[in-house]
Order: C-alpha cells, then sequence, then structure tokens
C-alpha cells in the first residue's frame, strides 16, 4: 500500500483502464464522470472515505468511469491482489453483505450513468450508436428494393418517414449516419432534382446500400461490447492495433482461405509489412495488444516457419467497424460529418524508444511510459 497525492484537475484513472488498484480517498474529493473525446460528462462525486475502484470485487477487470481530483487529494492505493486477499479471508456472511451493496451500487450506477447519457447532446451518443445504425440496417432491409448487383436501393423520403416513424430516429441523426457509410463507400447517394422542382438543385433521390450486412454486423458488434460489462474498452479504437490489422488483412488477399474461411498467413511477411509500413518491431506485447481487442488468431509452427491463421471475414468486420467507430467519434466532436476530410495514411515510427506496453513512442531516459504508465526498463 502507498499515500498518493493528485493535484486539481489531475486524472486519477480513465473508463476502460485496467484495474489494478483500489483508491482509499483520505482528504480531497474525486468527480466520477465519462470522458469523451474533449467533452465530460459528470456522474457524482466522492469524497474522503469513500473508494474507487470497488467495481473489482463483482470481478469487474476495468473501470467503468473515469475519476478526476476535483481539489488536491490524497488517497490510499491498494493493490487489487492485497485487496482480494483480504476479502476471501473475510465471514462468508460479511462476504455475501459486501457483494449485495456493490452489487447495489452497480445497479444504481447504471441507471446514472444512463440518465446521463440521455441527456448527452452529442450528434450521435454512445448508448444510441447501435439503435442508429440498427435502424438503418432494419428500415433497409424491410423496405429496400434488391438489385442484380447486390444492392440494396431505398428511396430517400422512405428512409427518412420509415425511421422516424418506427424507430423514433431524427432525419439529420439518420443521414449524418448515412453519410458515414458513404464516406466509407459502405453506399452511395443517387441524386436528382425534386419532382415539384425541376429547375432546383439536386437533392438525394435514393440511397444505394452497397455492403447491408456490414451494418448488421456493425450495430451487433456495438451493442454487443457496449452494455456487456468489463468489454466496452473494446470499443475505443487503438489506432496501432487497426494498422496491424489492415496489415494483416492486406496480407490476406493473396491467400487463398479454406472452406471454413479461414486463411494463413506467414508470420515473417507479417512482421516485414509492419515495419515497412508503420515502423513497428512486431513482439508478443503486440499479439496481447491485438487479443484484449478482440482480434484472436491461431498461431501455427509449419515447415516454412510460423503461419497465422484467422477467419477473414470476421477480421474484415472487426477492422471496418473500428472505421465507422472512428468516424461516430469525429461526428460527436465536429457535430457533423466531413464528407470531404481527406484519409489519412498511417504514420510511420521514427524508430525510436517504444513503450513495451503499448508500443507508443518515448522519450529517451524516461522511467515511464507516458501514455500508459508502463514502467520502462533502461538499457544498460
Amino acid at each position: 500500500m502507498s499515500v498518493k497525492t493528485f493535484k486539481k484537475g489531475e486524472v486519477i484513472f480513465k473508463d476502460g483502464d485496467k484495474i489494478t488498484s483500489v483508491f482509499l480517498i483520505q482528504s480531497g474529493g474525486a468527480n466520477q464522470c465519462l470522458i469523451r473525446g474533449k467533452k465530460t460528462i459528470d456522474l457524482y462525486q466522492l469524497g474522503a472515505s469513500h473508494i474507487l475502484g470497488d467495481q473489482v470485487i463483482l470481478g469487474q477487470s476495468t473501470h467503468p468511469t473515469s475519476a478526476i481530483a476535483t481539489t488536491e487529494t490524497k488517497v490510499l492505493e491498494i493493490p487489487v491482489d492485497a485487496l482480494k486477499q483480504q476479502y476471501e479471508g473475510a465471514p462468508q456472511m460479511l462476504k455475501v453483505i459486501i457483494k449485495s451493496l456493490a452489487d447495489r451500487l452497480r445497479l444504481a450506477m447504471n441507471d446514472v450513468r444512463s440518465g446521463k447519457l440521455e441527456k448527452d447532446s452529442s450528434p450521435c451518443p454512445e448508448d444510441q450508436v447501435a439503435k442508429t445504425f440498427g435502424a438503418v440496417f432494419h428500415t433497409a432491409n424491410h423496405k429496400g428494393d434488391r438489385s442484380q448487383a447486390g444492392r440494396v436501393i431505398l428511396e430517400w423520403s422512405m428512409m427518412k418517414q420509415y425511421s422516424q416513424r418506427v424507430f423514433g430516429e431524427s432525419p439529420k441523426r439518420m443521414e449524418q449516419a448515412i453519410n458515414i457509410l458513404v464516406k466509407l463507400k459502405m453506399a452511395l447517394y443517387e441524386m436528382g432534382k425534386a419532382p415539384d422542382n425541376p429547375d432546383g438543385p439536386d437533392e438525394i433521390q435514393r440511397v444505394h446500400f452497397l455492403d447491408l450486412p456490414l451494418v448488421e454486423s456493425f450495430f451487433e458488434f456495438y451493442q454487443y461490447y457496449y452494455f456487456k460489462s468489463g468489454r466496452s474498452e473494446i470499443l475505443k479504437v487503438d489506432e496501432l492495433c487497426s494498422q496491424m490489422l489492415d496489415c494483416l488483412l492486406k496480407l490476406a488477399e493473396t491467400e487463398q482461405p479454406d472452406r471454413f474461411g479461414i486463411v494463413s498467413v506467414d508470420f515473417t511477411k507479417f512482421s516485414e509489412m509492419c515495419k515497412n509500413e508503420i515502423g513497428l518491431n512486431m513482439n508478443n506485447d503486440h499479439f496481447n495488444r491485438l487479443e484484449s481487442k478482440g482480434v484472436l488468431m491461431k498461431r501455427k509452427n509449419a515447415g516454412t516457419g510460423v503461419l497465422l491463421q484467422f477467419e477473414v471475414k470476421e477480421f474484415r468486420s472487426i477492422f471496418q467497424s473500428w472505421k465507422m467507430i472512428k468516424e461516430i467519434d469525429k461526428w460527436n466532436e465536429k457535430g457533423f460529418v466531413d464528407m470531404d476530410e481527406k484519409e489519412e495514411k498511417p504514420k510511420k515510427k521514427s524508430g525510436g524508444p517504444c513503450c513495451p506496453g503499448c508500443a507508443v513512442e518515448v522519450q529517451a531516459g524516461a522511467k515511464f511510459c507516458h501514455e500508459c504508465g508502463h514502467k520502462l526498463v533502461m538499457a544498460a
């Protein structure tokens, strides 16, 4: 155990961070909140004698909220292992009472969280993402016409009316959501003159959905991890994981999948591509980082070396979902979907020292990673 002091405004931990310690506030206070880009959604305040990170008692591995010191705050940091040891040694009746109280607190916190998010003024709050894109899919799937080319085509007026009447989605939000699909080349607009204004400007007449199953896959992916306790961190896009997954999918394009849709990619080729395209020297920590984001693959020893085996359809779906989440984050930050934004190419690392925990570049001589807090081993 150790005593730590946080200055006013300093982040004690962020939602999605792994719970490694529990904090007992000795003096000062902390704001339990959600950090969404540049915006902070306040939930409730905690003061002296309150505990931060107690959700670990219920088996939760990550923090469901962020904690920010509201004034100079002194906390007693208790490692999770030490807390679990004390908890397991407690009388059975006391353990039942503690677990019951912790569970009630979790339910109450979920209600507060939901209420605050419902009042969120973001164009598409995170608790509405699955609903919005689910409305897009079901409206198009139910009311759209299927072409011989595999497209689903829907009148724009029908898209707006049906989604509003049946799913309660505003036409403005629906248009911005479909703008994301058009931007990512999953849909396109058919423009034309309005029948009642033949001399007016071109307007959206129809929407052509080029890959509707991907829309379904996205909102199912999002709702599953958003509402599954302790797994919402998978919805936070890790740019390095996204770049590694992109390299895997590029290599998979040249491989023939088996009858189960599984492809085998040579590990050496993958390592070389990561080094050449994003300046990354692959190691086991990077594979662990991918697995923590739900990107699971089998490593098989073959005569020519190690093969990475995975279902290419699943990986493409995950990669596309991450791209959509990035666009939704930009939408919430800007207030609209920027259709003219140019796609950024992945930045190649400079080759300087990197953190073994999160692979972010660190300054030479640093003792801890500024991104994840990992303790760095100095070269002799």
